[in-house]
């Protein structure tokens, strides 16, 4: 039975097959950051964490019918609720499974919460989370991005928080609706942070 680290090579080859360079390089440097924040917030496995940062996009770039086959092929619930962006966090872990046979619960998970967020969030999901962001060209071009990845990697709630305050004002700038799960996320990382507060 192969192990994480058996998946690791084989998905570095694979990956790059389905998306773009620009998408690729992106997914390399989310898998690092993933990795360094769950050893540094003491994941269990912190392979898991890159693992999940080389795959959670890899079908970002698919059509719109590809993504509606996989949800109606294994009957994924709700899945109109989801915003068309954010398809890909969930039709990857199917398209991995029933593709190339593997599956990991923490791994899929911590995937599907990549883009939206939401409710009591797990450790390697905050992970990924907070990763998808400091990962993204935006943030490295950004002159606070050392200050950044200092101060999640110092509280993980901080890159949480970071990410999905970027993306509700982003949003709201453009006038585009806010997935609950994305306030819900917000919400929840606020009292665990001090801003200055006595």
């Amino acid at each position: 039975m192969k192990t994480i680290k058996d998946w690791i090579p084989f998905f570095l080859k694979k990956v790059p097959q389905e998306i773009t360079q620009t998408r690729w390089e992106h997914c390399l440097r989310v898998a690092n950051h993933a990795e360094k924040l769950a050893n540094i917030h003491k994941l269990e496995n912190p392979k898991k964490a890159y693992l999940a940062g080389i795959l959670h996009d890899i079908t970002k770039q698919k059509k719109y019918d590809f993504h509606i086959s996989l949800f109606e092929t294994v009957g994924f619930p709700n899945w109109k609720e989801i915003p068309k962006e954010a398809y890909h966090a969930f039709t990857a872990p199917i398209f991995i499974q029933k593709e190339f046979g593997f599956s990991d619960e923490e791994v899929f998970s911590a995937m599907q919460c990549h883009t939206l967020g939401g409710k009591n969030l797990t450790l390697i999901q905050k992970i990924l989370y907070a990763s998808d962001f400091l990962g993204s060209e935006y943030a490295e071009k950004q002159d606070r991005f050392k200050e950044w990845k200092e101060k999640t990697e110092e509280n993980l709630e901080f890159g949480v928080y970071l990410k999905a305050s970027k993306t509700i004002a982003n949003l709201m700038e453009t006038e585009s609706t806010i997935h609950p799960y994305t306030i819900e996320t917000y919400n929840q990382t606020i009292p665990n942070l001090n801003f200055g507060k006595k």
